[in-house]
């Protein structure tokens, strides 16, 4: 596992902009929400792992993502998420690994809201452009929030 070096990483910001998420959550207002099936959920438990444990990289947790959560999103909240995940990548390239902290928080928020999960090429760039193919205004959302 890579060790976190908070420096390079600020879990804060991604855990503000997911806590956000729950303040309109009726599941959350009703004491209903369960981490474990919720996208938010499940980003803000890799990201309080992460920051606990001191590490960037969960073996196996991409395969924990609950891909059956169904509840709405607001587009523009998901896109300032991914945009502060894509802020926070290191931009590993051939080392990028589905299990960093910061892949999972940015793969949960999209299974939010597009269909098909988009294969992260370890570039900003490059993965504006995939989503683009899924979404053009979720890609235009995304590097407005990444120019801010």
């Amino acid at each position: 596992m890579a060790d976190l070096k908070k420096e390079d990483i600020n879990l804060d910001k991604l855990t503000n902009l997911l806590n956000d998420f729950c303040v309109d959550c009726d599941l959350n207002a009703a004491k209903q929400c369960k981490e474990a099936t919720c996208l938010v959920g499940f980003a803000k438990k890799v990201v309080r792992f992460a920051s606990q444990k001191g590490v960037l990289d969960i073996p196996g947790a991409s395969k924990l993502i609950p891909t059956g959560d169904f509840k709405p999103y607001y587009q523009e909240a998901v896109a300032r998420t991914i945009a502060e995940s894509c802020k926070q990548c290191k931009e590993c390239r051939d080392n990028h690994s589905k299990d960093c902290v910061i892949s999972l928080v940015r793969t949960a928020m999209e299974n939010a809201i597009i269909q098909e999960q988009v294969e992260y090429p370890g570039s900003v760039i490059l993965y504006l452009s995939k989503v683009k193919q899924q979404s053009e205004e979720l890609a235009t959302q995304i590097a407005t929030n990444l120019r801010k």
